[in-house]
């Protein structure tokens, strides 16, 4: 018998409105940009600050949720089960980090299957071999042409909804045993492979090197989109000239991420308060309260939807109603909910 007279018992077509809202955006907008995040907190900031999209980065995930450097050493399950808790924290398209596919043919197959079943738009696979390492660590190694081809065609074959985005990322710029010329034919190659963007990680913030791997590859493949990492492990404040996300959004890079923005964020400040109330005690209290107090993160009530929760109890348990009234704390009903009497 032949493959295609056995059943594929995983297929499953499902309907994907996150990657066809994301497309809308990569086919009307002049570039689309997600911050890189790792939490669900994180997505629904990034919601109501009124960005684009959400990057689940898998640097600031496996950081920010395990401790780990970026070396593959969190599994496809536990990358998944981070995506769907993002994914259910807000409604903006997610793009998620799905390293190199998690082993052979099959992983990939399954690993885009699942990614699809947590509800992100898109996904990104790299050509790196398994264990991978952030593009921006030493050591990195490319798999030959003809496998890091299978990987992608299999991933864009497993799609489940013709709306789920698949990005090609190649780390061969700056590898072990790749360079340029290999950095642009890879490139090709995903491109007919059938990926929707491909991603040339770029060991530096060069200008030369962006407008030349743009300029290059669409001289063979002039409709091909890119994504472009704005990644955080430069210092693009000391370039004399860095590149602008319109400059990139041009050249056809129409997906821009920074992939450790909210990490860096929130270690900057949340180190800067720790230390502060290590020093000051409750003074820093005041401090923090000076900042939030007012602001759209006043009420960690309010971020975590207390009030929607609130409603759905009361529409089925026919007391909660009374309790709620009767009882100190944080309500719908209330103006002030900062002034609510809770030790939460």
């Amino acid at each position: 018998m032949s493959a295609d007279e056995y059943p594929d018992y995983t297929a499953r077509d499902i309907d994907n409105p996150a990657g066809r809202e994301f497309r809308r955006m990569l086919d009307e907008q002049d570039y689309v940009f997600a911050p890189g995040l790792y939490h669900a907190l994180d997505a629904r900031l990034a919601e109501r600050a009124g960005l684009d999209a959400a990057y689940m980065s898998g640097y600031s995930t496996v950081l920010g949720q395990f401790g780990f450097p970026d070396l593959e050493m969190v599994t496809m399950t536990e990358m998944v089960e981070n995506a769907k808790r993002i994914v259910d924290a807000c409604d903006l398209p997610v793009v998620a980090d799905c390293d190199t596919g998690y082993g052979g043919i099959h992983n990939v197959r399954r690993a885009v299957r699942e990614y699809e079943k947590a509800g992100v738009a898109a996904v990104h696979i790299e050509d790196q071999t398994t264990p991978k390492r952030c593009g921006h660590i030493a050591g990195k190694q490319i798999v030959p042409r003809e496998k890091a081809r299978a990987r992608f065609e299999a991933a864009v074959d497993a799609k489940q909804s013709e709306d789920t985005v698949v990005i090609a990322r190649t780390d061969a710029y700056g590898s072990a045993n790749g360079d340029w010329e290999e950095h642009l034919e890879r490139g090709r190659i995903y491109a007919d492979a059938g990926v929707d963007l491909v991603w040339p990680e770029m060991p530096d913030p060069s200008r030369e090197d962006a407008v030349e791997y743009a300029e290059t590859i669409h001289e063979t493949h002039p409709d091909l989109s890119l994504a472009f990492n704005y990644s955080s492990s430069f210092a693009w404040s000391e370039e004399e000239d860095p590149l602008t996300f319109q400059e990139l959004g041009d050249l056809g890079y129409e997906y821009i991420f920074i992939t450790l923005y909210g990490l860096h964020s929130g270690a900057h400040a949340t180190f800067e308060d720790f230390r502060n109330i290590a020093e000051n005690d409750e003074r820093a209290q005041f401090d923090l309260e000076d900042r939030y107090l007012g602001h759209e993160t006043e009420s960690h009530h309010e971020l975590s939807l207390v009030s929607r929760y609130q409603g759905i109890e009361t529409q089925f348990d026919p007391e909660a109603r009374r309790r709620i009234e009767e009882s100190e704390g944080f309500s719908d009903d209330q103006s002030d909910p900062i002034t609510s009497n809770d030790d939460d």
